[in-house]
């Protein structure tokens, strides 16, 4: 069974959702980036769908297919950051493929990949 994150490594208050997006921002492929470090020891994730873009059906299926590429590539890690993922247009028409392509190319980018180049100091 893929890793599924907790209630309480979620971002679910709107002040969390701006206090990360303050942070650094990395995009691919129709799919935004916004991280910045916690306190904690594992990551919060938070997932913004716009509204204009789609109706209710599309936005929750993006969703429920950016969670599921989200958990597959976070099991194993458990690094202190807050992460905001903000679906743009070219997601909504996706496949599953790419959207799981564009979730590990932003988290390698940003957050993962610096564990191994800091583990090595």
């Amino acid at each position: 069974m893929p890793y599924a994150y907790k209630k309480s490594e979620r971002l679910k208050k709107n002040t969390e959702f701006i206090a990360t997006m303050k942070g650094k921002r990395l995009s691919f492929d129709g799919l935004s980036l916004f991280y910045s470090g916690n306190s904690r020891d594992h990551f919060r994730v938070g997932i913004s769908v716009s509204k204009r873009l789609a109706n209710a059906v599309k936005r929750n299926k993006v969703r429920r297919q950016m969670r599921n590429a989200i958990m597959h590539v976070l099991a194993g890690y458990s690094l202190g950051y807050d992460l905001v993922f903000v679906a743009r247009k070219e997601l909504y028409t996706a496949e599953y493929s790419k959207i799981l392509a564009a979730v590990e190319a932003v988290l390698h980018g940003a957050v993962l990949g610096r564990q191994h180049s800091e583990g090595s100091k």
